[in-house]
């Protein structure tokens, strides 16, 4: 726990009996499952992030191995002291050595302390991330908003950030079925003067996809919340669907 710092006053955390302290007397218990909660203020984690729902739908549609392929190559990134960032329910972070996850909603950090791989897990906000300057080897960010700066902060001097983000053809397949003028996604990939692009690579596969996974993994999309009912339904027309899945792994060096 020696990265970790008080979200109220910057203060070193430090481990005490089922509870993280800093010397000025702030304190947060460590829930049952071994997780913190470093939300201040009037924000618990409970109405914060996924719901329970929607971080179970997750859970499971994950754990049928079809994003595995994009786990694989993952986990050949991690070096040294890793934190993942917006971790969702940690299904990136088999690492044998020191790792940090946090996420803004509690239930997602909840079952990624379920997992008992050995991480420290810690319901946060990415605007203000409760880790020391300069203490982390390597980041990796899937799928979640963009801080170049607190990311940078965070980094050790020549440290890495992984980042991915949906290739332009992710799920093509299925906005061809959804709406009338499918579109690619956005190719203006996130960054700031704080990090330098490094390198990116494209990785995809091609899966059949049976009805109801398909559902949970359009609820998991931006899109989803921008799409109308009409044509929410189109996904009932099909048993399964045949569609690309399709990321963008950047790898970002910190100065």
């Amino acid at each position: 726990m020696g990265i970790m710092i008080c979200p109220v006053c910057g203060g070193e955390l430090k481990a005490g009996e089922k509870r993280l302290y800093c010397a000025k007397g702030h304190s947060f218990d460590l829930a049952k499952e071994g997780y913190v909660n470093l939300l201040t203020g009037s924000k618990s984690g409970d109405r914060t992030g996924d719901s329970k729902e929607s971080a179970r739908a997750r859970h499971a549609f994950l754990e049928k191995g079809y994003f595995a392929f994009l786990k694989d190559e993952v986990s050949q990134w991690l070096r040294g002291t890793v934190l993942d960032i917006c971790c969702g329910e940690g299904y990136y972070d088999d690492y044998g050595g020191e790792l940090y996850g946090f996420d803004l909603s509690k239930e997602m950090v909840r079952l990624a302390a379920k997992r008992k791989n050995g991480g420290h897990y810690f319901v946060a906000n990415l605007k203000a991330i409760p880790v020391k300057s300069r203490s982390i080897d390597t980041a990796m960010h899937l799928f979640a908003p963009f801080n170049a700066k607190e990311f940078a902060r965070v980094l050790k001097p020549g440290g890495r950030l992984y980042s991915v983000v949906p290739a332009p053809e992710h799920l093509f397949e299925l906005k061809e079925l959804l709406y009338e003028k499918p579109y690619q996604n956005d190719t203006r990939y996130p960054g700031g003067s704080e990090l330098t692009l490094a390198g990116k690579q494209l990785i995809s596969r091609t899966v059949n996809i049976p009805q109801n996974d398909l559902k949970t993994l359009f609820s998991m999309t931006p899109y989803f919340y921008r799409t109308s009912e009409s044509d929410k339904a189109k996904i009932n027309r099909v048993d399964a669907l045949k569609t690309t899945l399709a990321f963008m792994i950047l790898e970002y060096k910190a100065e």
